[in-house]
């Protein structure tokens, strides 16, 4: 690691950053397979990885996952896409 970061955020100052939000309607998007559920989350990943932002916005922690495992699985995209996470409620 890099004395003054982590390699993509710095310890010090206030850089800007930019945010997406992503959100998915619960209901209706429940029983669909995985990549038609978070095909949108994997198309926001996709665009993160051009620098365009940094932070994606959730209401809550039920929009990135269903189960745990979805919950896990999108979480470790995210991070791989270099994106910070924040939720809302």
């Amino acid at each position: 690691m890099a004395e003054k970061g982590n390699g993509r955020f710095p310890w010090r100052g206030h850089p800007n950053m930019l945010a997406a939000a992503y959100y998915r309607d619960l209901e209706p998007t429940g029983s669909l397979p995985y990549h038609e559920k978070f095909a949108g989350l994997v198309q926001l990943c996709e665009q993160a990885r051009t620098g365009e932002f940094q932070i994606v916005v959730v209401a809550f922690p039920q929009v990135l996952g269903d189960d745990y495992d979805e919950l896990v699985r999108n979480i470790g995209m995210c991070a791989e896409a270099g994106l910070l996470i924040a939720i809302a409620h």
